[in-house]
This record gives structure tokens, sequence and C-alpha cells, in this order.
């Protein structure tokens, strides 16, 4: 049974018990909500070009991946196991570019580049 943790102040990066229960949770959420998942896709895409914070777009890359049950998928198009996928898709990963990439158009969204205005 798990328990309910509710502190008052805490980020999700001070735990990663708490951060793994996030994430799997919420990924039921969406699962269960078709418009709610596509919705959170832009959304992570909107706030990835806002902040730049990569390790935030790899943690909800794996949301959307364990919301769409494809983590077996996007192993075996990166040529390697599910347990690496989960490490690849995590805050403190490095993935390569082309993972990133291939793991993007394998969760349904579109990767694009444009030059910036300075």
């Amino acid at each position: 049974m798990k328990k309910k943790i509710e502190v008052e102040g805490i980020k999700i990066e001070d735990a990663e018990i708490i951060r793994t229960d996030f994430f799997e949770d919420y990924a039921r959420r969406l699962r269960k909500n078709p418009r709610e998942l596509e919705e959170y896709k832009k959304h992570i895409i909107n706030r990835y070009n806002k902040t730049r914070d990569t390790g935030l777009f790899l943690d909800s890359l794996k949301i959307v991946a364990m919301a769409e049950g494809k983590i077996s998928g996007l192993a075996k198009a990166a040529k390697t196991e599910r347990s690496s996928v989960y490490r690849m898709l995590s805050k403190n990963a490095n993935p390569s570019f082309h993972s990133v990439v291939s793991f993007v158009h394998n969760l349904g969204m579109d990767f694009r580049l444009s030059t910036v205005s300075k």
C-alpha cells in the first residue's frame, strides 16, 4: 500500500521516490485522457522553448512515453533496452541528439529548429 506523502514546500527533485510516483501517477492520468495528453505535449514544447531546461524536457518526454505505453517502442527505435530508455529520459542524462529526435518523433511530436533574432 502506497503512503500518500504531503509535505508542504517539497520539490519533485528533492526525493526520487516521490518523483517516480508522480511520473507514474501523472502518466496514468494522461493515458485515460487523450485530449489532456495532447495538451501536455504542446505545453512541454512551449515550456522548453521558454526555459531551455533540457532536464525538465527529458523528464516530460518520459511521462509522455509512459502515458502512451511506448517505452518498448522507443527502446526498439534506439536499438537499446527499456532500462536504457528510462535512463536516457531522465533529468541527469545526456542522450545523443539522434536519440532525442527519434524519441520525439516516436511520441507523435515534431522536432523543428529555427533561427532566433538577437
